[in-house]
Order: C-alpha cells, then sequence, then structure tokens
C-alpha cells in the first residue's frame, strides 16, 4: 500500500484463502465444463438470474442451455467451429445462448447492438456466421440483412422471464416483428418456441477443447482499425480465474449476494468480469440492457450486492446521485474500476462514501485490453497505490517498450505490453491463420502491445500515461493528458474534462482543453475560471501542458463503451 498526493487508502490484509481456492483448476476445459464443474461444487438450488425482478433457478437456467444446445444441433445442424452470431443487449438470452454454443464447441460473435444495417451484414459476412440472434423489436430494422444473406434468425421477447417458468413458454414475440417477417417465417423461429419444443432435451458436448476459440469480439483494434478478436475457453477461464484470485469466499453470503451485468457482453470486460464470473462464483445475475444510474441503485436497495465493476464514468454517475449513499452499501465488498482513468480526487470522494455508509470497498483501478481478456491489471485491496493502474493478475505478466520493441527498464515510459494465460489466439484473418496481431520475443514468449504509453515503477504498479494516439507531443515534449485532467479534477467549478491535441493559428500544436461547468458554476464567471485552470497548470505542470485553448462544452463525448472519445474532440477545429 502506498500514499499518493497525501490520500491514504483504507487497507485491507492479503486473504489466507480467496475464491479461487473453491474454484475448480481451468485445465483445458472449456466455458461451460469450467461452469459445470463451477455448479457442481456449489449447487443448483439457488437463484441464478434475476429479470425484470423475478428470480430464476440455477436449475432452470441449466435446463434451458441444454434445451438450445439440442436445437442448435439437432435442428440447425451445428458443429464444432461454427460461428454463430449473438445480436442483442445485455439479456439473460446472451448467456443462455453463449453458454449452449460453448457446449457443443461453436463459436459465440457478439456483436454490439447498436451497429446499423450495413456494420451488421459486414460483420456477420465476415466471420462467416450460420444464423443470428436478436431481440424481437430489432427485426423491422434488421430482418432484412438476415434475408439477404439467408440466415436463420432466432427472435427473443424480453419478456420472457418476466414470468415464472411454465408461463415463458407461451410469450410470443411482437405485433411489429411478425409483421417485419412476413415472407421469411420459414427461416426464423423465437426464444420461447426452442424452449418449449425441446424443453427437457439434451445433447452430448465437446470435451476438454478449452485451446478452441470460444468468442468472436468486435474490438477497435490496437491499431485503431476495427478488428475481430479470438479469445479462447481457457483465455476466459483465465480471466474468471484471476479475479476470484482478488476476491474473498463469503461462504455464508455467497448464495444471497447479487451482481448487476451493467457492463456489455460484447466486450471482453462484461463477459469475464459481469456475467461469467457472476456465474462461475455463485452470485446472482442481474443483467442491464443499458446502464440506468437510478436503475441500478434500485437493484442495489432490492439486492444486495456484493461487487460492482464498471467504467469510471458509470462510478461517476452512481455517485452523483443523491441516492447513492444508503444501508444498502454496507453489503458491497469490492468496486473494480476499468476502462478509463480514474482521477485521484474522485477515487477519495467514493471511497468516502462507502466507508460512510458502512461498506468494505473501496474503488480499484485496473487496466485491460479486450485482445488479453480485458483484466489484466488491477490494484487489490491489499495491494493498492492510487495514481495507477495495479499490478499485472497472477496468469499474466505485463512490460514496457521502445518503439523497437525492446523492454524498458523500471520508471521509463514506453508502450505498455501484456503476455499470459489471457491472451487472444489474434485477429480473425480470412485465410485462417492465427497469430495476426501478436508478438514473439527472442523467448517465444508472445506479446500483444496496448498503443497504450505508461511505465512500471520499482514496486510492480503501472503508471498509465496515455493512448499512443492520443498523446500530445510540443516541440518534442510529450504531454500526457491524464496529468491535466488529474489536476483540475479538485476544482469545484468543473464537472469534467478532457484534453487533446489542438493547433493555434499559425498551425503550432497546443493543448486544447475541453471542459464541462458543474450544475452550480456560474457561466459568468468564466473567465476567471479560465485564469484560475491557467494559473494551476503553470504553478504544477511544464510550460507545454499548460492550455492554449479552453472551451466549455456540454458533456464530453463517450464511446459505446463509456470511454471518453478523445478522437471526436480533436476533430474540433
Amino acid at each position: 500500500m502506498t500514499e499518493a498526493n497525501g490520500y491514504k487508502p483504507p487497507f485491507r490484509p492479503i486473504p489466507e484463502k480467496t475464491a479461487k481456492d473453491f474454484l475448480p483448476e481451468v485445465g483445458e476445459c472449456n466455458c461451460y465444463e469450467y461452469f459445470r464443474a463451477c455448479t457442481d461444487r456449489i449447487g443448483k438450488d439457488y437463484p441464478a438470474f434475476q429479470t425484470m425482478g423475478r428470480d430464476h433457478m440455477r436449475s432452470e437456467f441449466l435446463k434451458d442451455i441444454d434445451a438450445f444446445a439440442d436445437y442448435y444441433v439437432n435442428e440447425m445442424g451445428l458443429k464444432p467451429g461454427d460461428p454463430y452470431s449473438v445480436f442483442m443487449p445485455n439479456n439473460i438470452e446472451c448467456m443462455i445462448a453463449f453458454f449452449a454454443l460453448n457446449k457443443i464447441g461453436c463459436i459465440v460473435n457478439f456483436v454490439h447492438p447498436l451497429f446499423p444495417p450495413e456494420l451488421l451484414k459486414e460483420t456477420l459476412t465476415y466471420t462467416k456466421t450460420k444464423g443470428v440472434m436478436m431481440l424481437d423489436k430489432y427485426a423491422p430494422k434488421y430482418i432484412g440483412v438476415a434475408k439477404e444473406l439467408d440466415l436463420p434468425v432466432i427472435l427473443c421477447c424480453p419478456a420472457a422471464y418476466a414470468v415464472d417458468e411454465t408461463k415463458k413458454l407461451f410469450i410470443d414475440i411482437d405485433d411489429d416483428a411478425k409483421k417485419a417477417i412476413e415472407g421469411y417465417e420459414s427461416k426464423v423461429t423465437s426464444f420461447t418456441k426452442i424452449l418449449k419444443d425441446h424443453d427437457g432435451k439434451s445433447v452430448d458436448g465437446v470435451k476438454n477443447n478449452g485451446e478452441d476459440t470460444a468468442v468472436y469480439m468486435n474490438g477497435g483494434g490496437t491499431t485503431g482499425q476495427s478488428r475481430t478478436i479470438m479469445l479462447s475457453s481457457k483465455a476466459l477461464n483465465t480471466v474468471v480465474t484471476n479475479m476470484a484470485a482478488q476476491t474473498y469466499p463469503h461462504s455464508d453470503r455467497t448464495f444471497q449476494s447479487s451482481k448487476i451485468a451493467a457492463l456489455p457482453m460484447f466486450h471482453a470486460f462484461g463477459l469475464c468480469a459481469a456475467a461469467l464470473g457472476t456465474f462461475d462464483n455463485g452470485l446472482k445475475f442481474i443483467p442491464m440492457m443499458r446502464f440506468d444510474a437510478e436503475q441500478f441503485i434500485d437493484l442495489m436497495k432490492k439486492n444486495p450486492m456484493y461487487e460492482i465493476v464498471g467504467v469510471p464514468n458509470m462510478f461517476r454517475k452512481l455517485l452523483a446521485s443523491p441516492n447513492f449513499a444508503g444501508e444498502h452499501l454496507k453489503y458491497l465488498d469490492y468496486a473494480f474500476s476499468g476502462g478509463d482513468y480514474v482521477p485521484l480526487d474522485f477515487l477519495e470522494k467514493f471511497n468516502n462514501i462507502m466507508k460512510e455508509n458502512g461498506s468494505n470497498a473501496t474503488l480499484m483501478p485496473g487496466y485491460g485490453l479486450t485482445e488479453a481478456g480485458a483484466v489484466d491489471v488491477v490494484n487489490f485491496p491489499w495491494a493498492t497505490k492510487p495514481g495507477t493502474v495495479g499490478q499485472s493478475v497472477p496468469s499474466n505478466k505485463i512490460a514496457v517498450f521502445d518503439d523497437d520493441k525492446n523492454p524498458l527498464p523500471t520508471g521509463e515510459i514506453g508502450e505498455i505490453g501484456i503476455s499470459g494465460g489471457s491472451l487472444m489466439k489474434g485477429y480473425l484473418m480470412p485465410d485462417g491463420r492465427l497469430g495476426e496481431g501478436l508478438y514473439t520475443d527472442a523467448e517465444g514468449t508472445k506479446w500483444v502491445f496496448t498503443g497504450d504509453m505508461g511505465f512500471i515503477d520499482d514496486e510492480g504498479f503501472l503508471h498509465f500515461s496515455a493512448r499512443k494516439k492520443r498523446l500530445i507531443v510540443i516541440s518534442g515534449y510529450n504531454v500526457f493528458p491524464a496529468d491535466i485532467e488529474n489536476l483540475l479534477e479538485p476544482l469545484p467549478f468543473l464537472k469534467e474534462s478532457c484534453a487533446v491535441q489542438g493547433y493555434d493559428d499559425n498551425r503550432k500544436p497546443i493543448v486544447r482543453l475541453f471542459i464541462v461547468l458543474a450544475d452550480d458554476a456560474d457561466i459568468e464567471k468564466l473567465d476567471e475560471y479560465k485564469a484560475e485552470i491557467t494559473a494551476i497548470c503553470s504553478e504544477k505542470l511544464s510550460v507545454f501542458s499548460v492550455p492554449r485553448d479552453i472551451r466549455v462544452i456540454d458533456a464530453i463525448p463517450r464511446t459505446r463503451m463509456e470511454k471518453v472519445d478523445f478522437l471526436k474532440l480533436t476533430e474540433v477545429g
């Protein structure tokens, strides 16, 4: 444990045993086998998930997975290695499809549900998918893509699990969907019809194929170009085991605790941290189709929460709500954040709220890459350093490299590289070759280069500096936006800020700062606010890091993963 800027976080001792000690070995099993092994250890007779306020038992969940596996094999004729696309927001149907497909050795192609039709067509074609599952309300907009590609479709009605186990079999798709599929009915079925027709049926699954590709993740790629990332079952299981090594075993609470899956499951962070880790560790899974702070808090009040995993903007929205503080927080033991930088001032505010409401949780910033399972570096409650993103998880290792891929010594800034058990198999390539996107060093170790800059200190903590593409270079000097944003975080008149590369009238590079004013800020004092920002930066940072252009905007733009969309701000003239 280390202090930074005078802030000393609460300390918890290293546990003698963690949840990892209660999980099976990863071995060569696939995700379904691993999940069943976890179920054998903890049992079936407790709630596995909740939808629209209704709990459903783990035994029902397993039965529905088996029914779908039987459908995929005996009606669709899917074989091991066949890709199948899941085009939906977070819901339990996603996980039933995932486990069923994984059981029979198929590859799940997770597709962002906000993709426009042309982009959906592109990914379905590129991945050579054998079919697609989507919400019934998507049919009017997207069924044409399936028709054009002649793909079978499964339509899901979100209300199916809002009723009991018997009634759900008779929930039908909505009228707009029925109209949209006219003329294509022979290739379309509903989620509930499959459950009804295959109720009680099962099929043998593949065994010990953990090295095979389990999922396709459609990500941005470390080059900035859209790429399809291949992750194996073994990599996903390794992430779950790494996460389990970070938490205590609460045997007296396990079956009464829950976790809300607000992170999207079409991203590795959401799939592993919010979904697989929840089911494998025996917590109740509560999916949210779209994050909403007030709905999240309401769910926390009704379901004791063991852990929150999210991105910084999600935690910001929770903390901003007057309803966040309360007795419900005392059940919370862990809070992990990834995907973006967590300013020290915000970290302290969050942890103080936890302490004031009887919670042991402290916000633990981490760092990861979809290409390496998304959970790679984490602050632990017993080993934390504010201002860093933590230390490497047990199965992985991190290093920092120069432009020639030579490892750099402690304290020197370079590009972050990740290696280890959760590494991807590579990007999906049309010719089928593996390893694209990976670098093998002289010792035979495979690495993925992240496109992020940082350094490792003498205690093994990783300090994140900036996206390589976000790095601002002025007169040969490297300016790291996070240094500016973190410095300004405590200013009471600011809600948040974002520093990007800009240019003056003579096309000379400068730091351009976008600010969002606090709700109670006085716009008439804008010149005073700008002067204070300039003065603070001039006092604490290099002359190159002082913003020369400060602009007020209503909100910092975000990507679909709620990360700061600095590229959009960089494009502003």
